[in-house]
């Protein structure tokens, strides 16, 4: 009887683990399934990254959504006894390895490198003997002899990606050139309607060929320059026609007579107002047809035998408003289909509710109101002209939802708030006279500097925020906004952050930021604290060094301020952010040294920044508001920072985490679990509470 309650207990156990496996294997399915499903929506949000800001908060909350998954997923693994895996990367994949792959690395560094080493010797001594017999070529007098004899004149040319030699008459131009490209060691021989690949290695053995040429082809090689020649002022004339310019001026497009001669093919570019490439009128130099090309329409390609006549109709049939404007159509069209729509007319009949037939206009917003039976309006559908958004608004226009996101279950969280911070929600503050600007520094792209200028006309003051770039917001470092949706977007998200509207922005890069300082005479600059910088080396007078200032006063020109407003290793983002408030307000100390009889300098400042700037200011607009707000006085510089508003989150680096799991891989120990956590750097709002951002400006604004 004992045995068989044993036996009965060993089977009874072993049918649990079975049932309790089986199980764990469903679970695991299932969040595979999940996971796999959220894996493919955020590949298809991918191409759309570029295209629409409104998506940018979606996409944030299921990259959130993505990892918790990738976690649980993790843990269903780890008690099926087995391994995990990196869930943590955004959109990427892993292919499986070859067991017989080679790991070592150093070998096949080493192999790659040897390889680079005798494939650039053998083009650098091609392309060494071809630039020597260009150079060598019009040293020989018996050559130049020929040329004169015949009357034509040869030029050599070189620079660091180049070199080439022109053959040409004063009538006619360039009959030959020999074209010879540094970087992959091609060297052509081009005329009016040909091109051909060739390769000299002794200018003697190019001497005789290119006599040989000219010789027997010098007429047709006139002929063909000549007929080339008539059909580009055929074409210069069909763009100077007054038709033409006409409707290039209605349309707001840009096309001139200045073209790109490449492979053969002369391109004279159309572009909308936006700079957007719309059309092209091609000649090609080989078979001399005139094609005019619209770029929007795929196989619109007509070849015309009279561009004067046949260009104003097809300007006229190009498609020239900017992707924005055609976004906002294609929005504006689909609205207007649903409104028209049975079936919702029905459904607005059953909730009492109405839907204005025709939108108010505000500036850049068109306006759909949605009113109750009793003609209230409750809110309103919004088509922003600027970025092709529909928004759901309420009554004064604020707190923007996205139409195409909207979900009922969202309106029922609720923000846990402190007790000592008001619940803004999205709430905007300011005076209607305010005037806010953001300037933002760009370097190689990317923007690493953002300071929130508040300009209080009332009181005559200008105050001053910097936001730091590491700020997560939306799940991205807030700095990302700019590179991947533009300045507007950036702008606008900046402005929902801290409650205050942004109307102006000015992205400016290193080079114009010089130039600025260079041109008022530089800036006086005090250093209350040293800043040393080992890894940003500097070179005066020639000689290599570090980057050292002592604490004191400076008189800085512009290289020496961009030093001095970049640097940022041995002090942090915040101090670095405090430096470049200092150098903005001498540099407003500088301004108000100027006046109308230095308006030449300010126009040239104003040129000079705007020419080099990502910016909605125009230049008219940028001397008007130097002279409005030249004696203003800055009246605070601050800086959100982790000492006062916002707070570093546990983190761990990529490095680090790598080396913990390898430790951990090679002494037989647990895995450390460190790769699903946060691998970057990133700053946050005290407890997590975004009102905190919009408390601070309200506080250093107002």
């Amino acid at each position: 009887m004992v045995n068989l309650k044993v036996k009965f207990r060993i089977c009874a156990t072993k049918i649990f683990r079975v049932v309790k496996f089986f199980l764990a294997v469903s679970i695991f399915i299932l969040i595979a399934a999940q996971f796999i499903q959220t894996q493919k929506a955020l590949n298809s949000f991918g191409f759309l990254k570029s295209d629409d800001s409104s998506l940018i908060k979606e996409i944030g909350q299921v990259r959130e959504s993505y990892s918790k998954i990738g976690a649980d997923l993790n843990e269903v693994r780890d008690f099926l006894r087995m391994p995990k895996s990196n869930y943590s990367g955004f959109n990427e994949s892993s292919d499986a390895k070859d067991v017989e792959q080679n790991q070592n690395d150093v070998q096949l560094a080493l192999f790659k490198y040897i390889d680079y080493l005798g494939n650039q010797k053998v083009r650098d001594q091609k392309i060494a003997a071809n630039e020597s017999a260009l150079s060598e070529l019009v040293k020989v007098e018996s050559f130049n002899k020929f040329l004169a004899g015949i009357g034509l004149k040869a030029q050599f040319s070189v620079d660091q990606s180049s070199a080439s030699l022109k053959i040409s008459d004063e009538q006619n131009g360039t009959l030959i050139t020999y074209y010879l490209s540094k970087e992959d060691g091609k060297f052509f021989r081009k005329t009016p309607n040909s091109k051909k690949e060739v390769d000299y290695r002794d200018h003697l053995v190019l001497d005789k060929d290119l006599q040989g040429f000219l010789s027997s082809s010098k007429m047709e090689l006139i002929a063909a320059a000549q007929t080339l020649a008539a059909k580009k002022d055929e074409v210069t004339k069909a763009i100077k026609s007054k038709s033409a310019q006409d409707i290039l001026t209605k349309l707001k497009m840009k096309l001139e007579d200045k073209f790109v001669d490449k492979d053969l093919m002369i391109t004279y570019s159309i572009y909308n107002k936006t700079e957007e490439l719309i059309g092209e009128i091609v000649l090609n130099a080989t078979d001399l047809s005139i094609s005019l090309v619209d770029k929007n329409t795929d196989g619109i390609n007509l070849v015309v035998n009279d561009p004067i006549s046949a260009l104003p109709p097809f300007l006229e049939k190009l498609q020239s408003k900017t992707f924005i404007e055609k976004k906002a159509d294609r929005v504006m069209q689909d609205l207007e289909k649903t409104l028209g729509d049975s079936g919702f007319k029905l459904l607005l009949s059953q909730v009492g509710l109405k839907i204005s037939e025709q939108p108010r206009v505000n500036g850049d917003r068109l306006f759909f109101d949605i009113s109750d039976a009793n003609g209230k309006i409750l809110n309103s559908l919004v088509i922003e002209k600027t970025t092709g958004v529909i928004n759901i608004v309420d009554m004064n226009g604020t707190n923007a939802q996205n139409l195409l996101y909207f979900q009922p279950e969202d309106k029922k969280k609720t923000l846990e708030i402190p007790k000592n911070i008001p619940d803004y929600s999205s709430s905007t503050f300011g005076e209607k006279e305010d005037f806010n600007v953001l300037i933002a520094g760009d370097h190689s792209g990317l923007v690493d500097t953002m300071i929130f200028m508040h300009i209080d006309e009332k009181n005559r003051e200008i105050k001053m925020i910097s936001i730091p770039r590491d700020l997560f917001y939306n799940g991205r470092k807030i700095n990302a906004f700019a590179q991947s949706y533009g300045m507007p977007e950036l702008k606008k998200v900046l402005s929902e952050m801290t409650g205050y509207e942004l109307d102006k922005y000015v992205k400016i890069d290193m080079y114009a930021f010089i130039e600025v300082i260079d041109l008022v005479g530089g800036v006086d600059v005090h250093l209350d604290q040293p800043v040393i910088d080992p890894t940003y080396r500097v070179v005066d007078n020639g000689k290599e060094g570090t980057l050292r200032y002592e604490p004191g006063d400076y008189h800085l020109g512009g290289k020496e301020a961009l030093r001095l407003a970049r640097s940022r290793h041995t002090s942090s983002d915040f101090a670095r952010a405090e430096r470049q408030q200092k150098i903005i307000e001498s540099l407003q100390t500088k301004a108000q040294n100027f006046g109308f009889g230095d308006l030449d300098t300010i126009y040239q400042i104003a040129k000079t920044v705007l020419s080099k700037t990502d910016t909605d200011i125009g230049l008219d607009e940028a001397i008007a508001f130097y002279f409005k707000y030249q004696n203003y006085k800055i009246v605070s510089n601050d800086v959100m920072s982790s000492g006062n508003v916002l707070h570093v989150p546990p983190y761990i680096t990529q490095e680090n985490c790598d080396q913990q799991m390898a430790l951990a891989a090679a002494s037989g120990e647990a895995d450390p679990g460190c790769a699903n956590q946060n691998h970057a750097y990133t700053l946050l709002p005290l407890n997590n509470d975004w009102n905190v951002i919009k408390w601070f400006f309200k506080e250093k604004f107002e």
